[in-house]
């Protein structure tokens, strides 16, 4: 197994530990009703994208996980990992009221970061893949 594999299959189990957080944090905001006091009036758009980052973190996990595995299917993986780069960032806009509107949103920059790094991983694994056929 090349390193490009091994790295991507560490940051897909990540991936997955990462989409159970937010799946728990956004299902525990929307029954509690916390979040109106810290997102104001994007409160439940806010909890509603946690939730579907979550899902989508949940998938690049899984697809990372194949695609390391058995290259020929990293294309997923590759796929999802722009998505869930989307979805943070979404999630980065959604939360700047909760920071006073013009603070940085510093856990979202690092997460788009490995969202990134997760994105070059399955790129470079797709390309390994391409070279043996």
């Amino acid at each position: 197994m090349s390193a490009a594999r091994k790295t991507l299959k560490i940051l897909a189990l990540i991936y997955f530990v990462l989409g159970i957080a937010s799946l728990v944090i956004g299902i525990a905001g929307i029954a509690t009703g916390k979040f109106e006091s810290t997102y104001g009036p994007n409160a439940m758009l806010a909890t509603v994208v946690l939730v579907a980052k979550g899902l989508i973190d949940l998938a690049a996990g899984v697809a990372g996980i194949k695609g390391a595995n058995k290259p020929s299917q990293v294309g997923g993986a590759f796929k999802l990992g722009i998505v869930a780069a989307i979805a943070t960032i979404a999630q980065a806009v959604l939360t700047l009221p909760a920071f006073g509107g013009d603070a940085i949103n510093y856990g979202a920059f690092v997460i788009v970061v490995y969202d990134l790094f997760f994105i070059q991983q399955a790129h470079d694994i797709k390309a390994e893949n391409k070279d043996r056929l």
